[in-house]
């Protein structure tokens, strides 16, 4: 299929990467039914052999395509994008995480849908989630579709699925770009914009299968983590997105859910965060 609007997928890698999940995750953009004009990979620090090996194959076997980016040392996902999108040929950027995989007809629903609309700077989808192989799909990540309903969301949770997002690099660029943050960087970045007034929508379908389980769960546990969604909705605060009684709330609100047990955080994921399928 031709495309009347041309964009860049945008996809950090770093050393810990799965290289099979790699391989999958770039095989599902190669796949769909309509191309982006350019990938560019950015190598977030000295990756290993493998996940080497995938980036190099891959180039080889479409020159034209490929745009590798390389890191001296590992910045994180967030000044690795900011990195990527200056490289970006194309205004349009579509993300990508190294280990999900889009479905085939992702890219031909967004573009398709930003061709009607082009006020709309950030796009996204629903998302399915996957545990171990992509066939067995445990849940479903549902997001509001309107801008309005994605303001008022974002204010105490992050209203877009990031690996599904296609933006507009001048819009995030006029932001100035992902912040050197630890966490939440793609969370700061979205309520950046919509402070700032851009046009957010996401599309009902789920156009991505995530990778999820108890790994993931894992890593939404501990002191440290509680610090860094405190310093996080601060900055919020601070930007004037969300007033006192909503910080309080949502510290309130993440600190209960990182402290309770696993089981009972992961019943209401489950329950209340995520849909069945």
């Amino acid at each position: 299929m031709t495309n009347d609007i041309k964009f860049s997928v945008l996809m950090p890698v770093y050393h810990k990467e799965n290289p099979q999940y790699f391989y999958e995750a770039i095989e599902s953009i190669i796949n769909q039914s309509l191309q982006p004009n350019e990938i560019i990979i950015v190598k977030d620090g000295p990756l290993t052999v493998d996940l080497d090996n995938v980036v190099e194959n891959f180039k080889n076997k479409f020159p034209s395509l490929f745009k590798i980016i390389i890191l001296e040392k590992n910045v994180g996902q967030g000044l690795a994008r900011n990195e990527g999108l200056k490289a970006a040929s194309y205004n349009y950027v579509a993300l990508m995480d190294s280990d999900d995989i889009s479905l085939p007809n992702r890219f031909e629903k967004q573009i398709n849908y930003l061709k009607n609309h082009p006020e709309i700077d950030v796009i996204g989808s629903n998302i399915t989630e996957f545990e171990n192989t992509p066939d067995n799909i445990i849940s479903k990540k549902v997001v509001p579709l309107t801008h309005e309903e994605i303001y008022k969301f974002g204010k105490w949770r992050s209203p877009i699925n990031n690996m599904t997002v296609i933006y507009k690099k001048n819009k995030v660029f006029e932001v100035g770009g992902y912040n050197l943050f630890n966490f939440g960087e793609d969370y700061l970045l979205f309520a950046k914009m919509l402070n700032a007034g851009m046009i957010f929508h996401n599309l009902e379908d789920c156009l991505v299968n995530a990778r999820s389980g108890q790994r993931m769960l894992a890593k939404r546990v501990g002191f440290k983590r509680i610090l860094q969604e405190m310093n996080l909705f601060y900055q919020f605060y601070r930007m004037k997105y969300i007033n006192l009684f909503e910080l309080i709330r949502n510290i309130s609100l993440k600190f209960l859910l990182r402290i309770i047990p696993n089981w009972l955080r992961s019943y209401i994921y489950r329950r209340f965060l995520r849909k069945k399928v």
